[in-house]
């Protein structure tokens, strides 16, 4: 270590030297549940930066040796968490933003633990909202749990759908399924609810079954609006989870079905609210390059992908005006299909095809649209094609799709548009 090592440094600089270095100092913390690394420190930067560490170090019950044991924090996000005490900066990932954000709640600095929130909410995805809400409620941070609950309701179908919320505890969960705006079918939810209660029958030692089920749910049960489904649907149900339910509840709820009368059930029957998201529609061609003359003999098929995440509604399809077509629509790498009839008025060139619900479309990735039109005359294509159309703020990429198919490129034929909505 040079002697005039302070010369050129600033002060940042120089708490970070001293650090780096162990330069003079008098306090020591034993880490990790193991204690075998130590890691060395200085009272009045501690003191300084954080209430706790002062009462510690200088207050009436304050440590009377130089070596304090820590094992609740491990070696490198200890060394992490002073690295931001010492100069304000600290490299967070997402590896160890949850133990960084637990230690600077613990020593009460609230600068990181702000940071690390906003960390969380920068980086929050379907995969780990639940996770990250479970670590705002056990901090207590009352505006980070608020994000994730709106990033949950914005994102309701595929969170329940995949059966995320199993990262819930009770307090989270109940928050969760008291929302009024969760944009998902209620039997969806239910689905959802047992698989957070097979996992806590799971973790207990429990046989999975209605009656543990419900053992574990206790009052969450009552958050699932029951009376919303069908009567067919919820017999189904009460057949599949014999003991979750009550023979009293039962009997109100399927009297209620009957009679549309739930008021002497303790289920809600108030429909949540379904949040409404403006659609758009991206147009391959313009209006002077459509003509008539395109026969359908196979299925046409174009690829495309877009710049941002977006919920694709459905598309608009080429027809003949005053025709009917049996027509099916696919997205061939998720899956997703619809099967239905369009039908076209005497001026009409073209028909919406509408999914039976929203399919979610990831960013920078092709997906290949399919249209089988059959039991119709030839109708109406386009030319001219545009092979980069932006709507707003979304980019629509559009490329020719690998055969057989029936002509349609990324500059003509069928498939005139796709309608959508960002998420």
């Amino acid at each position: 270590m040079q002697s005039n090592w302070q010369d050129d440094l600033s002060l940042l600089e120089s708490m970070d030297y001293m650090l780096t270095n162990e330069v003079d100092c008098d306090i020591s913390f034993k880490l990790g549940k193991a204690g075998l690394d130590v890691v060395p420190a200085h009272k009045f930067v501690l003191a300084s930066r954080s209430s706790v560490f002062r009462a510690m170090l200088y207050g009436p019950l304050a440590e009377k040796g130089c070596l304090v044991d820590i094992p609740d924090v491990e070696s490198d996000i200890f060394k992490c968490f002073l690295r931001y005490v010492y100069t304000d900066k600290c490299t967070t990932t997402s590896d160890n933003v949850t133990a960084l954000m637990y230690t600077a709640h613990k020593y009460n600095v609230r600068r990181l633990v702000k940071e690390c929130g906003q960390f969380m909410m920068d980086n929050m995805s379907t995969v780990n909202v639940c996770t990250i809400m479970e670590n705002a409620n056990l901090f207590d941070n009352r505006e980070l749990r608020q994000k994730c609950l709106e990033f949950i309701q914005n994102q309701c179908t595929e969170i329940v759908e995949s059966k995320l919320l199993t990262s819930l505890g009770p307090d989270c969960l109940g928050e969760v399924l008291r929302s009024e705006e969760l944009d998902a079918k209620e039997e969806d939810i239910f689905a959802a609810v047992v698989s957070w209660a097979d996992c806590r029958c799971t973790e207990k030692c429990l046989e999975v079954n209605g009656s543990n089920r419900r053992q574990v749910l206790g009052d969450l049960l009552y958050l699932v609006r029951f009376p919303l489904m069908s009567a067919d649907n919820f017999a189904i149900i009460s057949e599949q989870n014999t003991g979750l339910f009550t023979s009293k509840e039962e009997i109100e709820l399927l009297r209620g079905q009957i009679t549309n009368d739930f008021l002497k059930t303790s289920f809600s029957s108030e429909k949540r609210k379904q949040k409404t998201y403006p659609q758009d529609v991206c147009y391959r061609f313009q209006q002077h390059d459509i003509n008539h003359g395109w026969k359908y003999t196979k299925p046409d098929a174009l690829q495309f992908k877009v710049s941002e995440a977006v919920d694709i509604v459905g598309v608009i399809l080429f027809g003949n005006s005053s025709s009917a077509y049996r027509v099916r629509v696919d997205i061939l790498e998720l899956g997703q299909m619809t099967d239905t009839t369009g039908t076209l008025t005497s001026t009409e060139k073209s028909f919406q095809v509408l999914f039976n619900k929203t399919v979610a479309i990831k960013p920078d990735t092709y997906y290949t649209l399919k249209a089988d039109l059959q039991n119709g005359p030839p109708g109406y294509r386009g030319r001219n094609g545009r092979t980069s159309v932006k709507c707003n703020s979304t980019v629509f990429t559009f490329q020719t799709a690998p055969s057989p198919n029936n002509g349609t490129s990324n500059c003509q034929g069928q498939l005139y548009g796709i309608i959508f909505r960002k998420k």
